[in-house]
């Protein structure tokens, strides 16, 4: 999975990057620091996976990790080539979700991302949402243009036109078409980056964090960073409650493997079955899959381990359509 942050330039992408996944990519306060975009990856705080290598103590725990990725700033005009525009719009294609990063603060030493002369969020919204839109419109022209001579593709054309039709009037499409990767239908998560008291106004509704703040108290203990965040009205979880948000947004469960001396988490959405589950581990399982041995995390927690709880029989045998549950412990058997 994959979640791309986005917003004008100089809104603190490259920041709230680097505090996720601690990357250090470059910062600057002009536009266009990030020419190319940044990847990284982001462990998962799984209060169950602590429990898990609590009771094992394995010689090696991977947690669940979820993929970041700060895109260049986009600036007005970008859907037709302005600025880095055109890699912009082909980096956010890709992406599972998008955190839209809104300025929120006052500061004379860091420009504006556009030529306007005072700080406003729902402008700035706007444009984003405007030039992903126009992204597509151009994008579904292209394929209209495409298949209008084939008698064949007339349904997909009707569809195409109706898209089409949505996308001029500044409205979301209601459907797709497979294999054309929209960015306006994609899901958003809007996120304030206020300044470090929560202070500045705006009637736009979002996720309430300060960059400059989370990047000041990055040494306190946990109490002193919950209680300045509350202070400013800004949300308690911050860094922590944001990916977990975007977990929620993506249905994401978490699955765990216990295999030798490693103990892992993974990251899977809800409705997986058992046997894409096993081939996200590795092809190989899943090609030579047989069946799954599953534990529950309750049920491990109580046996104190998987190899107890086989031995007492709480493990269950699962085909290959079981639908894999939040909390679930897997062993995989299958033919090498």
């Amino acid at each position: 999975m994959k979640i791309g942050i986005v917003g004008l330039p100089n809104a603190g992408k490259s920041s709230l990057f680097n505090l996720l996944t601690k990357a250090n990519a470059q910062v600057a306060k002009f536009p266009f620091t990030t020419i190319d975009r940044n990847v990284g990856m982001v462990m998962i705080h799984d209060e169950r996976f602590d429990r898990i290598i609590e009771i094992l103590k394995p010689a090696k725990a991977t947690p669940a990790a979820i993929e970041f990725v700060d895109i260049a700033g986009l600036i007005k005009g970008a859907s037709k080539g302005e600025g880095l525009g055109n890699q912009f719009l082909s980096h956010i294609r890709d992406v599972d979700i998008i955190v839209h990063l809104l300025r929120c603060f006052e500061a004379a030493d860091i420009p504006l991302g556009h030529s306007e002369m005072q700080i406003d969020p729902l402008r700035d919204y706007d444009i984003v949402r405007t030039e992903l839109m126009l992204g597509d419109l151009d994008l579904v022209e292209r394929r209209l243009d495409k298949i209008k001579k084939k008698f064949e593709v007339k349904e997909e054309f009707d569809k195409l036109t109706k898209i089409k039709e949505s996308l001029a009037k500044g409205q979301v499409p209601q459907s797709t078409v497979p294999d054309l990767p929209l960015l306006s239908t994609k899901q958003e998560i809007i996120v304030l980056n206020l300044d470090e008291d929560g202070a500045f106004q705006t009637p736009i509704q979002g996720y309430r964090m300060s960059v400059k703040l989370e990047e000041d108290i990055c040494d306190f203990d946990e109490k002193e960073k919950t209680e300045l965040r509350v202070s400013g009205k800004l949300e308690p979880g911050a860094l922590f409650g944001l990916v977990k948000l975007c977990m929620e947004r993506l249905s994401a469960i978490s699955f765990y493997t216990i295999k030798g001396e490693e103990t892992r988490a993974w990251i899977i959405r809800k409705g997986t079955k058992v046997i894409d589950a096993a081939g996200m581990i590795h092809s190989d399982l899943k090609e030579g899959f047989i069946k799954a041995e599953i534990l529950d995390f309750d049920g491990f927690v109580k046996d104190r381990g998987f190899t107890q709880a086989q031995h007492l029989g709480h493990t269950k045998i699962e085909g290959k359509e079981y639908i894999v549950k939040d909390g679930d412990i897997v062993l995989i058997k299958f033919r090498g």
